[in-house]
């Protein structure tokens, strides 16, 4: 391998640890509006950035849904209108016919 090759390497993996660093802060809510400007220069540049971006978008995405909260029973047994009232002790504790009086 030339120097040249050896050199063009080292940019290439500078600019996916730069690259990554940005996408993370993408998926995170931490970028500013100059980072994403830079993203997006990076990805439209260049065929590793965005081969990249994917495979950090699908790390994301695989961990949401793995570490996503499954619902609880009283959860999904909740009104999505009345579920802040269900979850009232006072409401929820004897009869609530109870509560009219």
């Amino acid at each position: 391998m030339s120097t040249e090759q050896k050199s063009l390497g080292m940019q290439d993996s500078q600019l996916l640890e730069k690259s990554e660093k940005l996408i993370w802060a993408l998926l995170d809510d931490q970028i500013s509006d100059n980072d994403v400007k830079q993203l997006e220069s990076l990805i439209k540049e260049n065929e590793a950035v965005r081969t990249r971006y994917l495979q950090c978008v699908q790390v994301h995405c695989d961990l949401y849904s793995h570490y996503q909260a499954a619902p609880t029973e009283a959860a999904q047994t909740k009104s999505p209108v009345l579920g802040t009232l269900l979850s009232n002790p006072l409401l929820t504790q004897g009869n609530p016919s109870s509560l009219a009086d």
